[in-house]
């Protein structure tokens, strides 16, 4: 920007709500350019920046903030002195760290040191400081944050609160507006608070002032100001109808502030609700994915109920590269509707009809979130995951686990799979209807013992867990109708089978790797099902060989029924009985999942460790990824402190202890 007449070019910047937002030096050489930065000016930057004298400020403008220690002595014996003074437990926190990184909760004196040298590492990194403070721990508080806007003529307002209680680590999963069941005394107490912290610093913009409230007490302390705009900004935009970012252009233009503080207030109404949409595994101690994204479709952004309201906001569409080097965000998924009940009955609808394939996300885990009673007829806190957690994870498993739970989808993933593995034919073949369309018109008569060798699968649910035994599948058709087929789900002991009537199935694209989309409706027991499912090759099992994952979204799906299921296919059906009778086992090779850095080794080559035992510390995503032990053993290590890996590298290797006969 500085290398060329920038007045010839542009006359504002938007930073985006991203830390660039917040960069006090952007801002600075912004102004010194006479570029109008769009957002506050430098000097509300600077008092924010810094969580310590931010807590200064507010304490001269008679904000309540958290107890705790925000002095110059940032020494790791002061710190653990004045933690001991606090009381356990307590929270470090990044002096100038924001969006939930550099944070750490301590409950003991002997896990505070490392604790402390973890967090100084992710604040230096993410923000170039490793100053911290420290807080004491308010157990299971709620997170309630103020958007407040300033304009040039001294004005400031707030828009209404935001509950960002539902967090996993410090990141926002999902976020609402209003906070539900505030007491209006306290939502308007709180208000002044957020408005008196926002001109105590002379604030120009958008800004969020967040503070935490006692479930018990409703007691509330200042916990800091982001100086931008917040990711979860749309939920305010649906509930007052302003757009935030028109306001952003109109202030920095010079124009004071659209509406008053009543008028706000008058207009507000209903309930919106985001979930954050990531590229990550839930089963997997939510490990971030990169890769391409094969598909993707967006629910509608009108349900059929004229009163709900469904927006998106993604830069990711099919064919994008989710990257180790960006927060793995896939979208954010935002509802509006008239009462919370709807609003939350909306968003679990649009989370069942949005559709991701080519790599791991956390949708089906966000519809057991916004199902679970403690979140859906509950007040919110940040002790939500602490005491749910593996419950919802262990009821996302429970739908893979049994046939029953995924016959629909797993039907609907083998018809694609037949289709696929089928060779080309002679004339016309399977394809019918006008050139380039590729609709399936009717099931192509095989011979018995082909269709069932070809359907004699070992098909695994990729969320099953090590201890779960691929499931047999086989497959008959009726000699007088090509499209009439039954299928068996388990061994030859089973002896119900499920009637199928396929009634179109499409190719809506396909990919060189292999790869390819599905559309077909299939009549299952009587019942007319439409879905769509993808197809991918991924690479070779130790169990099942050369497999494709086939994902499948069956539409109508309800209550506690899932809507997307994946399962691996083998590529070589013929092979699949032997895979079928073993299951997998916890591979004591340790390979990066992503590209990365090893920041961090906890333990040493030839030691000798317990299953789940930390072995090292890996960086990717801006976030600090623990590896763990699968099994017991001696580990072998095959990395370096510092060292850069690539995703599928080796890291580290367990020799089972052998155990004398």
């Amino acid at each position: 920007m500085t290398q060329y007449d920038t007045s010839q070019i542009f006359s504002a910047v938007h930073p985006g709500y991203g830390f660039l937002s917040e960069n006090l030096n952007f801002c600075q050489m912004c102004t010194d350019e006479n570029i109008v930065f769009i957002g506050p000016p430098p000097n509300a930057i600077e008092a924010m920046g810094s969580k310590s004298r931010s807590k200064d400020i507010m304490i001269a403008a008679g904000v309540p903030v958290t107890p705790g220690y925000h002095g110059k002595d940032n020494s790791d014996a002061n710190l653990l002195h004045e933690a001991k003074k606090i009381g356990w437990p307590v929270m470090i926190k990044a002096v100038s760290g924001g969006g939930g990184k550099g944070m750490r909760t301590v409950h003991d004196e002997k896990h505070f040191l490392e604790a402390l040298e973890s967090c100084r590492r992710e604040a230096m990194k993410s923000f170039g400081d490793s100053n911290v403070l420290l807080e004491k721990l308010v157990l299971s508080p709620r997170h309630v944050e103020f958007q407040v806007f300033g304009d040039t003529f001294g004005n400031v307002v707030h828009l209404l609160e935001r509950d960002c209680s539902i967090q996993r680590r410090h990141q926002k999963v999902l976020e609402e507006a209003p906070a539900p069941g505030l007491d209006p005394t306290r939502r308007r107490e709180m208000g002044e608070a957020a408005v008196a912290c926002a001109k105590a610093v002379g604030y120009v913009g958008a800004g969020t002032v967040e503070f935490l409230v006692d479930p018990v007490t409703s007691s509330f302390y200042f916990c800091e100001m982001n100086t931008r705009l917040q990711v979860e900004h749309p939920v305010t935009e649906l509930v007052t109808g302003v757009d935030l970012v028109e306001w952003q252009l109109r202030i920095a233009s010079g124009q004071p502030l659209p509406l008053s503080q009543a008028q706000i207030l008058q207009q507000a109404s209903g309930c919106a609700v985001e979930a954050r949409i990531y590229a990550e595994n839930p089963l997997q101690d939510f490990l971030p994915a990169t890769g391409r994204v094969l598909h993707m479709r967006v629910p509608s952004q009108r349900l059929p109920q004229s009163e709900v309201a469904v927006r998106v906001d993604s830069g990711v569409v099919a064919g994008s590269q989710v990257s180790a080097f960006y927060d793995p965000m896939v979208a954010k998924l935002i509802v509006h509707a008239a009462s919370r009940p709807a609003a939350l009955q909306a968003l679990e609808q649009a989370l069942r009809d949005f559709q991701v394939a080519g790599l791991p996300t956390n949708i089906a885990f966000l519809v057991h979130v916004v199902r679970h009673p403690a979140f859906a007829r509950a007040l919110p806190t940040t002790a939500f995951f602490d005491r749910h957690l593996d419950e919802i994870l262990l009821a996302l498993q429970q739908p893979a686990t049994s046939a029953a739970g995924f016959s629909w989808h797993m039907q609907m993933a083998l018809l694609c799979f037949l289709q696929a593995s089928l060779p080309p034919s002679e004339g016309r073949g399977l394809w019918e209807g006008p050139r380039g369309s590729k609709e399936f018109r009717h099931f192509r008569v095989l011979r018995s013992q082909q269709v069932s060798r070809l359907l004699q699968v070992a098909a695994r649910p990729v969320s099953a867990s090590a201890a779960v035994q691929a499931l047999q599948v086989t497959a008959r058709h009726s000699a007088e109708d090509p499209s009439q087929f039954w299928l068996r789900l388990g061994g030859p002991e089973e002896t119900d089978e499920l009637s199928c009537l396929l009634q179109s199935c499409q190719l809506l694209s396909s990919n060189p790797d292999g790869s390819s989309v599905w559309r077909l409706s299939t009549e299952l027991q009587g019942q007319l099902l439409h879905a769509t499912v993808t197809l991918q090759p991924r690479p070779a099992s130790s169990s099942l060989g050369p497999i494709l994952q086939a994902d499948v979204w069956v539409e109508g799906r309800t209550g506690s029924e899932p809507t997307h299921q994946a399962f691996w296919l083998p590529l070589h059906p013929s092979n699949s009985s032997a895979a079928s009778s073993s299951s997998a086992v916890a591979s004591p090779l340790l390979q990066s999942p992503m590209p990365g850095k090893v920041v961090k080794l906890a333990a040493r080559d030839g030691d000798e460790v317990q299953a789940g035992q930390a072995l090292l510390v890996l960086e990717a995503m801006k976030m600090e990824h623990v590896i763990h032990a699968p099994c017991s053993g001696t580990v072998r290590l095959y990395c370096e402190e510092g060292q850069s890996v690539s995703e599928g590298s080796k890291l580290a290797e367990i020799v089972p202890i052998q155990v004398s006969p």
